[in-house]
């Protein structure tokens, strides 16, 4: 490496956190414009995070850094209670749909078998496309370095913050209220505290991560596209109230103490 580009190198560790932060949604809302030609388009894309880790660890750190980062996603081995915690959306999100129900929200007519069966494929779908290419950089690349500066809890909802401020498009483009702004606030935020109890816990088991996104993501698009209206909404409110009741049960017991990952 030449001495020019050391330089730049050192610049950018120095304040990578940064540098992955701004490049992350640079990557992601690069496309929003196009919505203005296409309203139906997607305001954003899912790589952004996952590619800036990847640029950054390389000027950074080098390729000894981005294997190390990249060697996260070999890290499956966990307890059966580990895994069961991150499919734990797959439940969580219809028990928010019969509680709006239960609350007096119109029942939705649902094929059952129909949306059973399309979980395996949509889940596996959702691990790649929205699993990977987000946690490689959220829980992969940003929380250690957080979790370096700040206790784990506040970690969490540092990431989560800007974790929430990364789907702004998705928010500001959605016409159809698909999104409504508070629930889901506070859904990020509250899986940001999941998460990082279950990438710490698991030793840096990021695919564990990757892998309670995809279910979220998965029970969020059978759940919530069966309803619609005002019930469509008072499902979201459910969903936030039960993903704030588990984050705040795992603060709690943990005394505001997650456990962070490890070093390398």
């Amino acid at each position: 490496m030449t001495t020019v580009g050391k330089a730049e190198g050192g610049r950018i560790a120095r304040h990578q956190l940064a540098v992955f932060v701004v490049l992350a949604f640079a990557l992601s809302w690069s496309v929003w414009p196009l919505v203005v030609l296409n309203p139906a388009s997607s305001p954003m894309v899912p790589f952004g995070p996952a590619l800036a880790a990847l640029a950054v660890t390389a000027l950074a750190g080098g390729r000894r850094a981005v294997l190390d980062l990249l060697r996260q996603l070999t890290r499956w081995r966990a307890g059966p209670g580990w895994y069961l915690a991150a499919l734990s959306p797959l439940a969580l999100t219809p028990l928010a749909g019969l509680l709006a129900v239960a609350a007096g929200a119109p029942a939705p007519t649902v094929d059952l078998p129909a949306t059973v069966a399309a979980v395996p494929a949509v889940l596996l779908t959702t691990l790649v496309v929205v699993g990977l290419f987000e946690e490689l950089g959220w829980r992969g690349y940003a929380l250690p370095r957080l979790l370096r500066r700040h206790r784990p809890a506040a970690s969490a909802l540092v990431l989560g913050a800007i974790w929430l401020l990364w789907h702004l498009p998705e928010l500001v483009s959605d016409h159809t209220g698909q999104r409504p702004v508070l629930p889901f606030a506070v859904t990020v935020l509250a899986q940001s505290v999941i998460l990082t109890w279950l990438y710490g816990g698991t030793r840096a088991g990021l695919p564990l991560a990757m892998t309670f996104h995809a279910a979220a993501d998965t029970a969020a698009r059978l759940v919530l596209t069966a309803f619609d209206g005002r019930a469509h909404v008072a499902v979201w409110w459910w969903i936030a109230a039960l993903y704030a009741l588990a984050a705040g049960v795992l603060i709690r017991r943990t005394a505001a103490g997650l456990p962070s990952a490890p070093n390398g």
